[in-house]
This record gives structure tokens, sequence and C-alpha cells, in this order.
């Protein structure tokens, strides 16, 4: 399972600059980052190449974080790849409780990664499998 690291903050100039700074500090790399924000408070969501390092770091730090369990699930990069996917959560009634996603580009291919946040991980995890879909684990993912 991929583990996502959401940091809650006060919304205020330079406290993005100031969680990147400490996982740079601790060498920790940023895959995908994603940032929600009403006029007072924000969660940053970030996919690490060492999340409990960077957990680990910015707790150190002070600031305010957890990890959750998500599911990462390999896309090809083409039209209608992602449709798929939410087609047959749809028909098993799946509630995605959030959704991102990036590219990563080889010399061979470019690669889809959809980051889903789903109320059982692990049941839609076994659900997606079935129908043939690629998940990534932690260790090929926090590798890119």
């Amino acid at each position: 399972m991929v583990k996502q690291l959401n940091v809650f903050s006060e919304n205020r100039p330079g406290k993005l600059e100031q969680i990147t700074g400490i996982l740079a500090g601790a060498n920790v790399n940023i895959l995908a980052m994603k940032l929600s924000s009403n006029e007072d408070y924000g969660v940053f969501q970030f996919i690490l190449d060492d999340p409990e390092k960077g957990f680990q770091a910015l707790k150190r730090a002070g600031v305010t974080a957890s990890q959750k369990d998500v599911l990462a699930i390999g896309l090809e990069h083409k039209p209608g790849s992602l449709h798929d996917v939410l087609r047959i959560l749809r028909q098993e009634n799946v509630d995605i409780q959030d959704c991102y996603g990036f590219v990563v580009a080889s010399e061979q291919q470019k690669k889809a990664i959809i980051v889903l946040v789903v109320a059982d991980p692990a049941a839609i995890r076994k659900l997606l499998n079935q129908h043939g879909l690629q998940l990534i684990g932690s260790s090929e993912l926090y590798s890119l």
C-alpha cells in the first residue's frame, strides 16, 4: 500500500516553502503533491519517496502531519484510461474521497499514476486487481 503524507497548516505566505524545506533538508523527494485550502487553513498532500522519513522530519520540526494508505494505479497514458477505472468504481458504488494524478515518463513510455483515497483501500485494491488493473506498490512507486 502507498502512504500519502497529509500536512495541516495555517494558510499564509511561505508555509509551503517551509514544509518543502524540511523535506529537502531530510533528503526526501516529492513525487506528487496536492494543495487544498480555504482562507485560513490548508492541507498539503504528498507522495514521497520515503514517507516515513518525511513524516518524522516534519514531526521533529513541530509540523502537524499524518499518514494515510492510498491506492496508486498505473494506467496507459491515453484518453479514456481514467474513465475506464472510474466506470468500474461507479458500478461497484465506490465513493472516491480524493483523487489526483501525475505522469511518469521513461525512454520507452509514459505512464499515468492515479492516486485514489477511498474508505477501504484493501477491498478496492482487490476489486481493481480482479479487473486486471495495475496497482503500483509502495517500493515501485517510491523508486520512480
